[in-house]
């Protein structure tokens, strides 16, 4: 071991001390920013589910609830109720799930609506909604809908809505 005086141990430790500091200092400010980004997330995902919606099935539903999905899909993926607007339909249950596809075009968010009685089905793209779908819409494209269709339950599932 080195013998080092005493006032070059007290002021490398000083350094390290601020250094580590401004590390937490740092990491307790992106913590705080992320915790008060949450609410403005969740409600533009919401809009832009609603849009799509809105876009496809003119004045049926309305985007309700977030639900937090308890798995590593909650960085690709958002699950919200809807309900119908119409007082007189029958189905009680609904849901809309967000999902990034991947895509010839690169990634894109792709809406599916889930009912109990009729199970999942695509809606649409949520980019420029519905200018993109001739550019997303391949024949190849069909068997990653196909899969994410598959798996809209799981989702749920681990959303804990079914």
């Amino acid at each position: 071991m080195v013998n080092m005086p005493n006032n070059d141990i007290k002021l490398i430790l000083k350094k390290y001390g601020i250094f580590f500091g401004l590390v937490f200092g740092m990491a307790v400010i992106l913590f705080c920013f992320v915790l008060l980004s949450r609410s403005p997330w969740k409600h533009g995902l919401a809009q832009t589910v609603q849009d799509t919606l809105n876009y496809y099935y003119p004045d049926s539903y309305m985007v309700g609830e977030y639900h937090d999905i308890e798995s590593s899909l909650s960085t690709s993926a958002a699950v919200f109720t809807v309900k119908p607007k119409k007082a007189n339909t029958t189905e009680l249950s609904a849901y809309c799930v967000l999902v990034r596809i991947p895509t010839i075009a690169g990634a894109a968010p792709g809406v599916f609506l889930y009912s109990v009685r009729y199970g999942a089905h695509f809606v649409g793209y949520a980019i420029d909604i519905g200018k993109a779908d001739d550019v997303l819409s391949f024949d190849m494209q069909k068997s990653t809908i196909h899969y994410w269709q598959k798996q809209i339950p799981l989702i749920l599932e681990k959303a804990g809505v079914l």
